[in-house]
């Protein structure tokens, strides 16, 4: 234990209103004003406070997020500076403590244990610290939470947003679980807030004080660790590797304006699978089904998976099954809105033990075309080398939701270049 902070050594740091707080921070002059994100979705994807201050939350459409705010700064998404603007928080915030958990591209917990001597201030200065070099260096604001366990820690976080903080040591436990309703609790969903309030449940105060046998018996082993982490008792590790092991892995995309051309809404689930792919080779995963849900313009989905014919990585031999998934998919006449590709049955392909009949030269092949489109990718940006099947993404006319963030004319430092567009070529499936 450390003597200075005691147990009270759990940190979460959460970004206030993150992806629209990023884009004021790179254009200025939208501070103060209400700024979403979301334009080539037609669906609020993010809100600056300003905006939420109008009644505007995240999945609302766009003409009605326009009707409650008139003056409303849409903007489209633009999730390489979010990214980027993520890992630099996270660096600032390992300033102070090694012990790191990304848990989110906008929220993070970390240990302080050890870190009094090194640190040579309270927790309060140390939080203090941490907002204003977040906002000095970034131009965006944080909330910090520290407390005994990470369940308490992000309790706090969340108590005095945005831009606050809240030190909670044992002793004060009482007074913000009495404050807390208990559907507030992070582990705690709706299905189980509603079992505990028809008991009478109402505050984290309330659950806590609920016999262990009886939270066992109803929320099992998820909500008794909760209820022990709102006991002060730690369950919940800080867990500092990065995520490693993947059950899935999905890429989707809305477009605008709705298609019916074939061409063009294969080319946009072509683009998914390619991601999806790329990201499947860099965890060094094989996926052993394939799935392709097509979205209507009134929002009703299709979809249809099937299984791979062994476990892979590459596009030469997905790309093949997701072509038959398209054709039973697509109606003609039909209009469509958006396209979304998963992977599944995910296994590590690092210490897979290969079948002697899978390891064919044309397989071969496929994986050296794989890495070298991924090396020129990494060097160029996404898409520098693509499916020829992209090419009939030109044939969707161009709409203000394709409009580029403003800041893609000045690359930010450590983003990668963009706009080499060279067709790939395309391997028939030799399996």
């Amino acid at each position: 234990m450390d003597l200075r902070y005691q147990d009270c050594t759990v940190l979460h740091v959460d970004a206030d209103g993150f992806f629209a707080a990023v884009e004021q921070a790179l254009n200025p002059a939208l501070r103060g004003r209400p700024v979403v994100t979301g334009a080539e979705r037609g669906i609020i994807a993010a809100a600056s406070y300003e905006a939420k201050a109008r009644g505007i939350t995240r999945g609302i459409q766009l003409h009605e997020a326009r009707r409650l705010c008139p003056n409303l700064v849409v903007l489209p998404s633009d999730y390489e500076a979010y990214s980027l603007y993520s890992q630099r928080v996270f660096g600032i915030l390992r300033r102070f403590t090694p012990l790191v958990e990304e848990y989110s591209i906008d929220e993070a917990f970390a240990s302080l244990d050890g870190c009094s001597g090194v640190l040579g201030a309270p927790l309060e200065s140390v939080a203090e610290q941490l907002r204003r070099a977040v906002s000095a260096e970034l131009g965006l604001t944080v909330s910090v939470g520290i407390s005994l366990t990470k369940t308490l820690a992000k309790l706090c976080s969340k108590f005095r947003k945005p831009d606050g903080q809240t030190i909670l040591r044992r002793e004060h436990v009482p007074i913000l679980l009495a404050r807390t309703p208990v559907g507030k609790v992070w582990g705690i969903g709706p299905a189980s807030a509603a079992k505990l309030q028809a008991l009478g449940i109402a505050t984290a105060a309330d659950f806590v004080r609920m016999d262990e046998t009886a939270v066992l018996r109803l929320l099992h082993k998820p909500g008794h660790e909760t209820w022990r982490e709102l006991r002060g008792r730690r369950v919940f590790p800080i867990d500092t590797e990065a995520k490693r092991r993947y059950a899935s892995m999905m890429k989707g995309h809305t477009f605008s304006p709705p298609s019916d051309d074939p061409r063009l809404v294969f080319a946009e689930a072509v683009r998914n699978l390619t991601a999806a792919l790329a990201k499947l080779r860099r965890h060094g995963h094989l996926a052993r089904e394939a799935g392709l849900c097509l979205r209507l313009k009134d929002y009703a989905a299709q979809a249809a998976s099937a299984p791979l014919p062994c476990p892979t990585s590459h596009d030469c031999e997905v790309a093949p099954i997701l072509r038959t998934l398209f054709d039973g998919l697509f109606t003609p006449g039909q209009t469509y809105r958006s396209t979304g590709v998963w992977l599944g049955g995910l296994e590590d392909g690092r210490n897979r033990q290969p079948d002697l009949f899978e390891e064919t030269p044309a397989r071969h092949a496929c994986g050296r075309l794989d890495a070298a489109v991924d090396r020129l990718n990494r060097r160029y940006g996404q898409n520098a080398v693509a499916p020829a099947a992209l090419l009939h993404g030109k044939l969707k006319p161009w709409h203000p939701r394709d409009a580029a963030p403003a800041r893609y004319d000045a690359r930010m430092e450590g983003e990668s270049q963009r706009h080499l567009a060279i067709p790939r070529m395309t391997l028939e499936n030799p399996v």
